[in-house]
């Protein structure tokens, strides 16, 4: 039973799900009945059948068509046993319908938990040894981590890249390195003791040269003792390193998305309530999105209303779900008060012709028939 529709794209739809229901079941008799508007109307589709039928609302929630309609029309066929069907929603495979309409409408998964200035990819993630992740994506101006790599400004090249002998290498020779006081004469560096050696990572002693004259300096002489006197890098058999603190991850930061789930309204309750759970399964179906209810009719709260609820919590990229079997004129005035991306009604997808399927066999569960009924009115 769908309830019909002006716009002739909501036949269309329509007849293209009873399709798919037929390609998912191809010995089972299918039939279509509209309440109003199309042809045929459910009263004649179900004054052509004999015997026993399971009538299956396309539907998306319990209201005044499935309370009282549906039963009222199922009472003026004498003829036919029918049951009648739970309406299609709410049901997971709703969610995956409308977040499949979703991502067809161009909407992304990604929330902004990430700003595109200042993304920082894998910033704060440390391995066994501390050594920081992707470190290349660090800000120019930030660029020192705990490997003690100089920043661009104060990159000294080629500095304590000495080799086993001492000798400095061609772009950061260190002058005077290993000199002895007094006489000046170059010192074999190669024999100083294991203390007065560059330690494994090949970084000369910040004594062997100034930072910014590259001189000697005096406080930095090697003394005849091959000690080293007043060094920034401590040497293999001084104390231990302590250990440097490990970066933390960048908190992520809130979603900064949110889908108004559209629908047409209903004053029963209880519709509301299953569309409020509908929209509650599409938030978890796209990772705990906030997604609220917005109405064409009805007492609740409209699209539009709902939009500004959404901004008001700091929700800047909201879409529009249409939660709307087919087109209409109902999911024409959600979709225009859409900020954004507008998904397209459910339609044909596949996940609402196995439910069709799905809520047929659930009736034939309650109250088996004698034998395998015709669905009337998918």
């Amino acid at each position: 039973m769908a309830h019909g529709s002006r716009n002739p794209e909501a036949l269309r739809t329509v007849t293209a799900l009873l399709d798919r229901v037929r390609a998912l079941r191809p010995g089972l008799p299918v039939r279509l009945g509209h309440i109003e508007l199309n042809r045929p109307l459910l009263t004649d589709t179900l004054a052509a059948l004999r015997g026993e039928a399971v009538l299956v609302p396309l539907l998306l929630g319990r209201g005044y068509h499935v309370k009282q309609d549906i039963p009222d029309v199922a009472a003026a066929a004498p003829h036919l046993r029918v049951l009648i069907a739970a309406p299609l929603g709410p049901d997971p495979l709703l969610a995956e319908a409308l977040h499949t309409r979703l991502t067809e409408a161009g909407w992304s998964a990604d929330t902004g938990r990430t700003a595109e200035t200042g993304r920082l990819a894998d910033i704060g993630r440390t391995a066994e040894t501390g050594r920081l992740a992707d470190v290349s994506q660090l800000p120019e101006a930030g660029r020192t981590p705990e490997t003690c790599r100089l920043p661009e400004a104060g990159r000294l090249a080629g500095i304590g890249q000495t080799a086993e002998t001492g000798r400095a290498p061609e772009a950061g020779r260190l002058a005077g390195i290993g000199r002895i006081a007094e006489t000046g004469r170059l010192a074999d560096v190669s024999r100083l003791p294991e203390a007065g050696r560059a330690p494994e990572t090949g970084r000369a002693p910040e004594t062997g040269r100034a930072p910014e004259t590259g001189r000697p300096t005096t406080a930095g002489r090697a003394i005849q003792t091959g000690l080293r006197a007043q060094t920034g890098l401590r040497a293999e058999t001084g104390p231990p390193a302590q250990p440097q603190p490990r970066p933390r991850p960048p908190a992520p930061a809130p979603h900064t998305a949110g889908v108004v789930l559209a629908a047409a309204g209903s004053r029963d309750p209880d519709a509301a309530l299953d569309t409020a759970r509908a929209a509650a399964l599409l938030g978890a179906r796209l990772g705990g999105v906030p997604v609220l209810p917005g109405y064409a009719s009805g007492s609740g709260p409209t699209v539009s209303e709902a939009v500004r609820t959404l901004t008001a919590l700091g929700h800047d990229r909201i879409a529009v779900a249409s939660y709307f079997t087919a087109p209409g004129r109902f999911a024409t005035e959600c979709a225009e008060a859409a900020p954004g991306v507008v998904a397209a009604p459910l339609g044909a997808h596949p996940a609402v012709a196995r439910l069709v399927l799905h809520r047929y066999e659930q009736a034939l569960a309650s109250a088996p028939l004698s034998h395998p009924a015709a669905t009337v009115g998918v």
